[in-house]
């Protein structure tokens, strides 16, 4: 269904692996949206956006003499804080993909400098994984009662991963905590609210890297639940997605989301239709409770997102992840860091206010 208003003109800012393979096709196929343009400095990579049909243009500024009124960042983590501040000075609408900022003081800067009508959002694309959102629908409905705890991992062995030096981790942010670390706690923080405590422990496994290469953040919640996340590329041995306790319930969730091996396999919501984000019927949530010992999983809607996009900037209407809400995944960072650095647990205010 095509979107009742004037598409929004859209660029994306980065074309590697992130905006080439993740955002593009994406941004494509969402009603509401035009990709026009990409901003990259490398000849090789706007060589290859000019021959997907789109203009190469060597900066942000230059967006706005294209006509373009939003962006999206997918630059490296540690630049997303000073390219969004000059999107949104530039008068852009802006989606940053995740980390939102590698720090709570950069994330409140980018917020602060959104002006009153602009689109501000992160690309927190794992809300809409099918898996999760089956949990969401469990949580949402009573079956699994209070939740107790959720674990839930992200976890690979990547031993070919280019060491890491300290100057590249300085300026590109490091590390699995704002790597694959924002899926997990945005997804925690979602489902069971705000976050009170961290305990971390930030692992180098890996020869010769310098950030950590694998992460365990324990999170307990205002609400009184209490999540576990593991992330991390030097797993060999990969535990279950989710594993969930509540008081009427439980389950279990192996394997992955399909809608990043799709993409990466050269397909697209636009080439798979309404089959786009259905997973294996074997794949299922393994539950431990009154009713069936299987659930299918829900469709995964990646999808969404950039339709909520389009229409928060020609509507008006809520952006798909709010702003604050990155915030406070970036206070947990800065929690998490500290915890591991004096070995207990932090009070988030307390990480907030030094």
């Amino acid at each position: 269904m095509t979107a009742p208003f004037e598409p929004v003109r859209w660029a994306v800012a980065g074309w590697g692996a992130g905006g080439r393979v993740f955002h593009a096709p994406m941004i494509a196929a969402a009603d509401g949206l035009d990709l026009v343009a990409v901003v990259s400095t490398n000849p090789d990579r706007a060589r290859d956006a000019r021959s997907a049909g789109l203009e190469a243009l060597p900066d942000l500024e230059s967006l706005r003499d294209a006509g373009v009124e939003g962006v999206t960042l997918t630059t490296p983590a540690g630049t997303h804080a000073d390219l969004a501040v000059e999107a949104l000075g530039l008068g852009l609408h802006v989606v940053v993909d995740k980390p939102f900022a590698t720090t709570a003081e950069d994330a409140r800067r980018i917020v602060a400098a959104a002006s009153p009508g602009t689109v501000l959002t992160v690309y927190q694309n794992r809300r809409w994984d099918g898996d999760f959102l089956t949990i969401q629908e469990l949580v949402e409905s009573g079956e699994l009662g209070r939740v107790d705890r959720l674990e839930s991992r992200i976890e690979r062995f990547r031993p070919e991963l280019p060491r890491w030096t300290r100057d590249r981790d300085s300026v590109h942010g490091g590390g699995v905590l704002v790597d694959l670390g924002p899926h997990l706690i945005d997804q925690a923080v979602h489902l069971l609210g705000p976050v009170q405590q961290v305990f971390a422990d930030l692992a180098v496994l890996g020869d010769d890297r310098r950030s950590e290469d694998d992460a365990v953040v324990m999170l307990r919640h205002a609400s009184g639940s209490r999540s576990t996340i593991v992330a991390s590329v030097h797993a060999a041995a990969e535990g279950p997605r989710f594993r969930v306790s509540g008081t009427r319930g439980g389950l279990r969730i192996e394997g992955f989301d399909p809608q990043e091996a799709d993409l990466f396999a050269g397909a697209t919501p636009t080439s798979l239709g309404e089959r786009w984000g259905s997973d294996d019927p074997a794949r299922a949530a393994h539950w431990e409770g009154d009713g069936p010992a299987r659930r299918p999983l829900a469709r995964g809607r990646w999808d969404t997102f950039y339709p909520s996009v389009a229409a928060a900037v020609r509507t008006g209407t809520p952006p798909p992840v709010p702003p604050a809400d990155a915030v406070h995944v970036a206070e947990i960072f800065d929690a998490a860091r500290r915890s591991a650095e004096e070995g207990r647990w932090i009070d988030v205010a307390t990480a907030i206010s030094n």
